[in-house]
């Protein structure tokens, strides 16, 4: 019992935290809460900026094939006035194929191929775009032959859903093999 008894006296003996070191030790913690919620804030907006510029830069490496693999082995390739359709014989699907960005919205549209016997071919599948669109610029056509026709040159946008341009892709040639 005497044991009890000392121990209830150090118990009541010893002091607690005063209001003033509580606020202080409030203060602390709110500061370091602050300061990560708001490194957490930075940190999830430059990840969704690299996600971005990322996803853009494969669905624009992604076109950029698409179309070389279409054209390469073509021939008779003829540009229209606008730029905006390459009309050509396709080596695997026969003749009058015809390649164009089929437009969907204000950010852009798909790459979209139709031959000759009414059939069309989109490259990507919807989700292959995830938020995305290919554009064609402004300031430069979308096709153009070049080299005495050696070569056909490129430029196209890709644009997120409110039309900002994420990834550009200007005057990328392909070397047609079949002349």
């Amino acid at each position: 019992m005497e044991g009890l008894i000392r121990l209830k006296k150090k118990i009541t003996n010893i002091r607690g935290v005063s209001l003033g070191e509580m606020m202080v030790s409030v203060l602390i913690m709110s500061l370091l809460t602050l300061a990560i919620s708001a490194g957490a804030g930075t940190a999830v907006k430059v990840y969704g900026s690299e996600k971005a510029r990322s996803e853009s830069r494969v669905l624009s490496n992604s076109v950029f094939m698409a179309i070389t693999e279409e054209i390469r082995y073509a021939s008779q390739w003829e540009v229209n006035e606008e730029g905006n359709e390459l009309h050509y014989d396709s080596a695997w699907y026969g003749n009058d194929a015809v390649m164009k960005i089929q437009k969907e919205n204000n950010a852009g549209g798909k790459l979209v191929v139709k031959y000759g016997d009414g059939r069309e071919a989109f490259p990507f599948e919807e989700k292959t775009y995830m938020g995305y669109g290919i554009k064609e610029r402004d300031d430069v056509p979308l096709f153009q032959i070049g080299g005495e026709g050696s070569y056909i040159q490129i430029s196209y946008d890709i644009c997120d859903l409110k039309g900002k341009v994420r990834t550009s892709i200007e005057g990328v040639r392909i070397r047609l093999l079949n002349r």
